[in-house]
């Protein structure tokens, strides 16, 4: 990749944030003719895009702040390993933004998110469609759907009803008995009761290597990337944004989109928005030599966590821990996916297996933040996408890109908007 060690020019658009969401807008800008500049913190790729699940999720429709994960709440806190945790120390930080998620969980708001949620993912695939073909990247987008799992004919009935829901939505889906799911995938055990097969979602085979594809494409169409650390941004006089780096190096960007994913909030206090982001952090446990196959991404239903097929083994992905930036990963939370795991893939070994853990950029109504800035629209953002950035950022790309061309976007971007807050 191309790197320069800094500049002072004036550069047309500068996007801050090389994860999977400001790598796809780089891409989508520079493949309609305009001059971009990349700059990110870290090797494209390497923060929460490198270690996600994997799955290009059309089939999510509820945001997580909803009145069933308001009333688990009690149960998931009081295992420590569960699929939520808090780090109490955090909490008084984190208080701000758990109040405003029992808001997003009331009724009214839970309708609106669940309708722009939908919006978005349902036009995920036929984005990904176009930006890989464009590139040539096809064979890292998979379309054999997912499943999600039932351990128990309970847990068949306890959902019943969301999958109705999901229906109306529009999500395509098929009920499949023991036999039929274990046909789809014979390595699951015997205790299997059922589930649910999803036939309009995808996965990727490797998210770090799509992102970095992506980037490596941008480069070798004469757009540069500068792995630096951006520590302030402040919009100048005519207009244009000053973007401050890490080195005392300063860009002058036109237009400057922010797509820093966790990092994103103390960049737009300096543009002028206050915006209640936090993080959610997840883990994964990438089995290199798992001991058995798998065709498509599962869910758990009963466990809260996805097994994914990839090119370098089975990867397990899930769970939230709620603990900010700062404090140290707890490895035991990773280690438990493969326990929970191996209780569904008997077949299921942990040889070489590899921890991860990573930042989801997170606002409490579970949408993200995209578009113009309604006080300087030489300013774009793009970030908290919490779960669904990798779902969610080929859409994000075209919608963003218009906007910035002056074009009416195709999706109304006002639920998304900064100032929604």
């Amino acid at each position: 990749m191309t790197r320069v060690k800094d500049s002072n020019a004036e550069h047309e658009v500068v996007v801050i944030g090389g994860g999977i969401v400001g790598a796809a807008i780089a891409e989508q800008l520079q493949s309609r003719g305009h001059r971009v500049f990349l700059v990110d913190r870290d090797t494209p790729g390497n923060g929460c895009s490198y270690g996600n699940a994997g799955h290009f999720a059309t089939d999510v429709v509820f945001p997580l702040a909803n009145m069933q994960t308001i009333l688990a709440l009690p149960k998931m806190l009081a295992d420590p390993l569960g699929p939520l945790s808090i780090r109490w120390q955090y909490l008084p930080k984190m208080l701000p933004w758990l109040m405003r998620f029992a808001l997003a969980a009331l009724p009214g708001n839970v309708r609106r998110s669940c309708d722009n949620l939908r919006a978005l993912n349902s036009r995920s695939i036929d984005s990904y469609n176009r930006l890989l073909t464009r590139l040539e990247l096809q064979d890292l987008m998979t379309r054999k759907g997912a499943l999600t799992i039932y351990e128990s004919q309970q847990s068949e009935k306890k959902n019943r009803a969301t999958v109705e829901q999901l229906r109306g939505f529009g999500v395509e889906i098929e009920s499949l008995d023991r036999a039929e799911i274990r046909d789809l995938e014979p390595a699951l055990g015997e205790n299997i009761a059922g589930g649910l097969f999803f036939p309009k979602t995808a996965h990727t085979v490797n998210p770090f290597r799509l992102v970095q594809s992506l980037v490596s494409r941008f480069c070798d169409q004469g757009g540069v990337f500068l792995q630096q650390n951006v520590t302030d941004a402040h919009t100048l006089s005519d207009g244009t944004t000053r973007v401050v780096l890490a080195d005392g190096s300063a860009l002058r960007a036109q237009k400057v989109i922010l797509a820093a994913g966790a990092w994103s909030r103390p960049l737009a206090r300096q543009l002028g928005f206050s915006v209640p982001l936090d993080t959610e952090r997840g883990y994964h446990l990438m089995l290199p030599e798992p001991g058995c196959t798998l065709s498509r991404p599962m869910v758990s239903f009963e466990r809260s966590f996805v097994m994914t097929p990839m090119e370098e083994g089975v990867r397990l992905a899930g769970t939230v821990e709620l603990a900010g930036l700062e404090a140290p990963a707890d490895n035991r939370r990773a280690d438990i996916l493969f326990q929970h795991a191996q209780s569904i893939l008997p077949g299921l070994q942990s040889q070489g297996a590899q921890r991860w853990m990573g930042f989801r950029p997170s606002l409490p109504d579970s949408l993200p933040v995209i578009g113009a800035s309604p006080k300087n629209p030489n300013q774009l953002f793009a970030f908290g996408h919490q779960h669904l950035g990798l779902t969610q950022a080929a859409i994000t790309a075209e919608l963003l890109a218009d906007q910035l061309e002056g074009k009416r976007p195709e999706l109304d971007l006002t639920p998304f908007s900064i100032t929604r807050f």
